[in-house]
């Protein structure tokens, strides 16, 4: 009988057949496929490894990553991911079936050879990129003195003779303005390859100075590397930029010798065309460095007059009574156009000839107190100081506490003194943050802060600074950004302290015994942006009336049990302490009405939480979704502004329906690791993250929702799939890598009139905006009505995007890239017959003031034939990689020509194409004869390679960064998660 067993079991299994076959295969090898997968693991890790080592080698100044190689590298995170999710598998030993796994692993297997057999990049790794965008910076008109030096400076950098100058003068005198005034003209010059600005400020740190060139230059220095490897790739990166033309560096508000050579930068010579310019307080520095001197003097009595004058506005300048009390004021400022600027703007709209008589007496008081002339600018400034209110005096030394040169959120620099308390309750936090902004704009006017950037942030003038930290000298203790390695000594702790921040240190340890005593008036301790691993017990015994304490950004893993016993705590801030995973108990903190723990690796809530019943401001958009229940959310009737992370719609749907209505919100629903940084934004915004959503699913938004962002979520066929109809006030909607989609949204969603800002990106499966069932186009003349900016990038089935019967008069930018069927922007609507008239069709589209089209291979035009669209607000224009388009249909009726054929003012501002040669052959059909002629002057070429391949800044951080580049201010870490809205001053609206 046994001697019959094989051969029956052979039959059976032909029997059964092919398939089966392969099944037992995958059984009796199991362990051979689970080697064979480990190995091409290894070897795949091993070839990324290899390949980065060989990218950073040829990644030098010019050169810029192929496409395909940073495709390949996503391939294989894609890849290596999935890896992980089996190689879990088998450790856990979960598969029941080893021949089902089998064939898992063995797919897997075979997926991992194929990413790893694309990455033979025999033709090497990067492609020439010598476009590099040169930044204008903001100046003011030069006046008097200025001009000559500014004259005399841009002689020297022109000609062969000098190769550093150093540019001198006292605080306030305008050194800076006059090198950013010959930056941008430099920044014109053909002659110059880049210009490069650095400022230095108080410490000299030669590793930021050379990361922040690096940046500047769009060189990638490893963050790991000591300053000497860094200096030697900065020096050949240099040589090869030479090889192209000259450069320069600017080093601005420098305080000792710059060690050129310790960062990387060959001593300039009349041969290698570099030229260095630095700004200086010290003479002493212009000679150690055996610079060209350039002084810059003050005004002249008259010159001085006129800046005055320029600046104290016209109804008070007119007035001849004022004339000579005027005169009086100008003198106590001995023409230093800082304490210029900064009085007239103090005295603007002042009429009144006592007011005037009492701002002499008073300039002429605090004078006598300073003898010297840097103390006589201190007095100026302190006029404008002393006129403000009591509170706004105290909202400005706030300002202080941040370090030198440092760029101030505005956001941030609100929430301080709405927790301090110096804005008072006014009803509602949109009323106080309100209140925030006029006290900041008031600052701005009196020149006591300057405007940075998009007007989100502010700055302080680092003489303003001065006289601040002279001012609260006995009270505060500022040592921010000064490169501490420990805390100050003991001394320096003096007992009517009641504000000390050492915020962006490198502090490392805090000694277990402090002699110092207890700090009964200290309210205020900031440590944020330091290296604290660990903080003794008794540490926190020396501060029993702290309320305000940020600790955010340490990697420590554990406080003291002291902390609990701070009854008077307010405001807790431990963002960014990854290592961080548990909390001593909270029960106690029964003033704490802020907890920011966002970015940390806290895993639990902390115990006595659901206690504090006064919390107003709370972020549980921790590393770990501790978030598990909604319950506890019940008890915090005061809640305000709430951030936090649900794993699964169930919690999350029972969160919706259970919440009371909050100032602000920031939520991710997600159930594995989101892909990146969890967002924090000040709006009221919802993240779905790896979400299945189908049909009929519930799957609830809160009806106050602005900002909706799907990422990576699959299972809907369009975006109404979730219920848009409860977003009664959506304004932003980022939808990227989703598959499934057939259309964005269907035509029947009213929400899609109040939409403002639209993002689309890597939607494979998408062929329209707007669509019914599969994607069958339907015209809707209200969509989009509201619309302000969208931004389509790889959606690669998408053919038209608009309808020209859809209402778009308020869209300011249009954005499109890597779309590689695209056909047209505007499409007529179906059966309409537009295309059979010979009328011309004009398209108005009168608030436009950006269109951006790049890498759009089968775009045939912006529009039909017999249409134009006109534009009465168009600033820039950029066309790259469009080869089909033979047409440009803009008709801008700003643009004029005068007399001359010369083109006069008006709102076009730049025209950015790939090439010449498509210039030259593409057809602009406008009113004015020879258009293109007289828009030469606003011509510019670019490369593909600046569009990052489809993928623009929305992926960098957006935030403006002086000197203070590594760490990263937390102001600087607003990750955009599409295209938030702005107000007209820029700042955003979440």
């Amino acid at each position: 009988m046994a001697e019959n067993v094989g051969p029956i079991i052979l039959e059976v299994i032909k029997f059964i057949g092919l398939s089966a076959r392969k099944y037992l295969k995958y059984q009796w090898k199991f362990s051979e496929y689970v080697d064979n997968f480990k190995e091409a693991k290894l070897d795949l890790l091993a070839r990324e490894k290899g390949i980065q080592k060989q990218l950073e080698n040829e990644c030098h100044y010019g050169k810029t990553p192929k496409p395909e190689v940073e495709r390949w590298f996503e391939k294989v995170k894609e890849k290596l991911a999935q890896a992980q999710h089996v190689e879990d598998k088998i450790s856990e030993g979960k598969c029941l079936f080893r021949s089902c796994f089998g064939k898992l692993v063995d797919e897997t297997t075979q997926a991992l050879n194929k990413v790893y057999a694309q990455g033979d990049f025999s033709g090497g790794l990067v492609v020439n990129d010598p476009s590099i965008v040169q930044v204008k910076l903001p100046t003011q008109n030069l006046i008097g003195h200025q001009v000559s030096v500014r004259d005399e400076i841009y002689g020297y950098l022109m000609g062969d003779e000098v190769g550093m100058i150093g540019v001198y003068g006292m605080g306030g005198i305008g050194k800076t303005t006059i090198m950013k005034d010959v930056y941008n003209r430099l920044s014109r010059e053909p002659k110059f390859k880049k210009v490069i600005w650095i400022t230095v400020s108080g410490n000299f740190d030669i590793r930021n100075i050379q990361m922040d060139i690096g940046r500047q230059l769009e060189w990638a220095l490893s963050d790991h590397e000591n300053t000497d490897v860094r200096a030697g790739k900065l020096s050949a990166m240099f040589r090869e930029m030479l090889k192209e033309g000259r450069y320069a560096l600017i080093f601005d508000d420098v305080w000792s010798s710059v060690p050129l050579e310790d960062i990387g930068i060959d001593e300039p010579t009349k041969d290698n065309g570099f030229k260095v310019v630095l700004t200086t307080r010290s003479e002493a520095v212009i000679r150690s460095m055996g610079c060209k001197k350039v002084e810059v003097a003050c005004l002249s009595m008259h010159e001085a007059m006129n800046l005055f004058l320029s600046k104290v506005g016209q109804d008070v300048s007119a007035k001849s009574t004022l004339e000579s009390v005027m005169q009086l004021v100008v003198e106590e400022c001995d023409g230093l156009p800082l304490a210029l600027v900064t009085l007239a703007a103090s005295m603007k709209g002042i009429s009144n000839s006592r007011e005037w008589d009492n701002a002499v007496n008073e300039l002429r008081g605090e004078i006598r107190n300073f003898p010297d002339m840097e103390s006589k600018v201190f007095g100026s400034l302190k006029f404008s100081y002393d006129r403000l209110e009591k509170v706004d005096q105290d909202c400005f030394s706030y300002c202080a506490l941040y370090p030198e040169d440092y760029q101030i959120e505005k956001e941030e620099i609100i929430q301080y003194w709405m927790e301090e308390g110096l804005i008072g309750e006014r009803g509602s936090r949109k009323a106080m943050e309100d209140n925030g902004h006029s006290i900041l704009q008031k600052f701005q006017q009196n020149c006591l802060l300057e405007r940075v950037g998009n007007g989100a942030y502010v700055k302080m003038h680092d003489v303003v600074r001065d006289m601040a930290l002279h001012i609260t000298r006995k009270r505060f203790m500022i040592k921010a950004g000064k490169q501490l390695k420990e805390l100050p000594n003991e001394e320096e702790w003096g007992e009517d302290l009641e504000k000390v921040s050492l915020m962006y240190n490198s502090i490392s340890a805090i000694p277990q015994h402090m002699r110092c005593p207890n700090f009964p008036k200290l309210t205020t301790l900031l440590l944020s942006y330091n290296s604290l691993k660990e903080i003794p017990e008794s540490f926190f015994e020396h501060f029993p009336s702290i309320e305000i304490l940020d600790l955010s950004h340490n990697p420590f893993k554990s406080l003291p049990s002291s902390i609990s016993a701070l009854e008077k705590l307010k405001v807790l801030l431990l963002r960014g302490c990854y290592n961080l995973e548990s909390l001593p108990s909270v029960l106690k903190l029964q003033a704490l009405k802020k907890l920011r723990l966002g970015g940390s690796g806290i895993k639990e809530i902390p115990q006595g939480l659901e206690m504090l019943v006064n919390l107003r401001y709370l972020d549980l958009l921790a590393m770990h979704p501790i978030l598990r229940n909604p319950e506890p959310m019940r008890e915090f009737n005061k809640l305000e502004v709430f951030g936090g992370w649900f794993c699964n719609m169930s919690d999350w749907n029972k969160y919706v329906g259970q919440r009371k209505n909050l100032y602000k919100y920031s939520i991710l629903v997600c159930p594995l690791d989101p892909s990146r940084d969890i967002p924090w934004a000040s709006s009221k915004l919802v993240l779905f993250e790896r979400i299945e959503i189908n049909s009929g699913d519930a799957v609830m938004l809160p009806y106050d929702i602005q900002q909706l962002h799907l990422k990576h979520c699959y299972g809907a066929k369009s975006v109404n799939d979730i219920r848009l109809r409860d977003a009664i006030d959506l304004k932003g909607c980022t939808v990227e890598d989703c598959s499934g989609l057939e259309s964005i949204f269907s035509s029947k969603c009213d929400q899609l009139k109040q939409l403002e800002y639209l993002t689309l990106r890597n939607l494979a499966d998408s062929k329209v905006l707007v669509g019914v069932g599969a994607g069958v186009e339907e015209s809707s003349v209200g969509i989009f009505s509201s619309l302000k900016v969208i931004t389509l990038q790889k959606c690669d089935k998408i053919k038209k995007m608009f309808s020209a019967d859809w209402v778009l008069h308020n869209l300011k930018k249009i954005e499109v890239s890597s779309c590689s069927q695209l056909e047209e922007i505007i499409t007529e609507p179906e059966g309409e017959g537009m295309g059979t008239t010979n009328d011309s069709l004009n398209l108005n589209f009168p608030k436009l003031t950006t269109l951006i089209l790049s890498n759009l291979p089968t775009l045939k035009g912006i529009c039909s034939e017999n249409a134009v669209l006109v534009c009465d607000s168009l600033q820039v224009i950029e066309i790259s990689d469009c080869p089909k388009v033979k047409r440009i249909p803009l008709y801008l009726p700003q643009l004029e020509v005068d007399d001359e054929g010369k083109l006069s003012p008006n709102t076009l501002q730049e025209i950015r194409v790939g090439t010449g040669d498509w210039w030259e052959s593409v057809a602009w059909e406008h009113p004015i004869l020879n258009v293109k002629n007289v828009v030469q002057p606003l011509l510019s070429l670019i490369r593909a390679s600046e569009y990052y391949y489809g993928y623009p800044s929305y992926e960098y951080y957006a935030h403006p960064i002086c000197c203070y580049k590594d760490p990263v201010p937390s102001s600087a870490l607003v990750m955009q998660w599409g295209e938030w809205p702005h107000d007209e001053a820029g700042c955003e609206i979440m």
